[in-house]
């Protein structure tokens, strides 16, 4: 369901197959953390602005523990991408 996930929020799924997706990312806890730091990923890997109650950073954090490679200097609340 993983991949399922990602595609989802990717916009890659058929329409079936999307809402077999959301059905079962709704009713499991797991999946909808997993949606939502997805989202939230995707959003500082495109250098979106998002309210800011410190996920971004602790996202970043989580992405430099797991060797993420990452530009130097990024900062997620920049207004402008480098």
């Amino acid at each position: 369901m993983t991949i399922d996930v990602s595609d989802l929020l990717d916009g890659q799924l058929e329409p079936e197959d999307a809402k077999r997706a959301l059905e079962e990312t709704a009713s499991q806890p797991e999946l909808r953390d997993r949606y939502t730091i997805y989202g939230l990923v995707g959003d500082v890997l495109r250098g979106n602005s998002t309210p800011d109650d410190g996920f971004s950073v602790r996202i970043l954090q989580r992405m430099q523990a797991e060797r993420v490679r990452i530009e130097s200097g990024y900062d997620p609340l920049a207004d402008e991408v480098p």
